[in-house]
């Protein structure tokens, strides 16, 4: 595991765990989901992205996030499905304590998804709050930003080749628990997987446009020109 890439020294690491985290971890989790397609139109055979990002405040004590698609003949089931993150956690033992603090990697992770049904466990440091962050009453947690560009999460999955045109969507769903008590949170994405008429509309409407210019054209020509005149 690496270390932290945010220039926390050991002082940094023992306050964060001695007075931010105690802020967040008696309270009770309460997350919301917020998602979006990175590529909205799509052609049969493409890969649909998306971007998952995480609003709340608390530390789950597990969790599973799942995917679902509204059609079973869309999603490319012989080709797994990637998710792509670069928060992790870094855990040291600092003055004979265990200590953890957030990190994000200079590379990507990659964790392959079956597509016969997503499921996939958020790593605890996505509910973890930002260090050296503003100071708020309710602190930010690293899933509610970007990190060096990234989006919290992003999850790539195929479609298939024959896949018939037409709208579509992907139910994102969290469920976390905190004691015995469970908790859901959910998104949805669309996207649109086109047909030939909707890749290729603009080309037909402009070509048309300058047949009928032409031939305007020549219209007018043979109006005042008129052929053996």
């Amino acid at each position: 595991m690496k270390r932290p890439d945010t220039k926390l020294t050991k002082d940094d690491i023992i306050e964060y765990n001695l007075q931010v985290l105690p802020k967040v971890k008696d309270i009770e989790p309460t997350y919301s989901i917020v998602t979006r397609a990175r590529n909205y139109n799509i052609k049969e055979g493409d890969s649909i992205e998306i971007d998952i990002y995480l609003t709340g405040s608390g530390i789950p004590e597990g969790n599973k996030l799942v995917l679902v698609w509204s059609s079973p003949n869309i999603i490319d089931p012989s080709s797994p499905g990637i998710a792509k993150y670069i928060i992790m956690e870094f855990k040291t033992k600092l003055n004979g304590k265990d200590m953890v603090v957030p990190l994000t990697e200079e590379e990507e992770q990659r964790t392959e998804l079956s597509p016969d049904g997503i499921i996939f466990e958020l790593p605890e440091a996505f509910f973890l709050p930002v260090p050296k962050s503003e100071e708020r009453l309710i602190p930010q947690v690293m899933a509610e930003r970007n990190s060096a560009g990234y989006p919290p999460i992003s999850i790539s999955l195929k479609t298939l080749r024959k896949a018939k045109s037409g709208n579509y969507k992907i139910d994102i769903v969290l469920t976390y628990r905190y004691q015995n008590v469970f908790k859901q949170a959910s998104d949805k994405v669309e996207f649109r997987i086109t047909n030939w008429w909707d890749r290729h509309q603009w080309k037909v409407i402009t070509a048309g446009a300058i047949i009928a210019f032409f031939s305007l054209i020549l219209l007018v020509i043979n109006i005042w020109f008129p052929v053996g005149s």
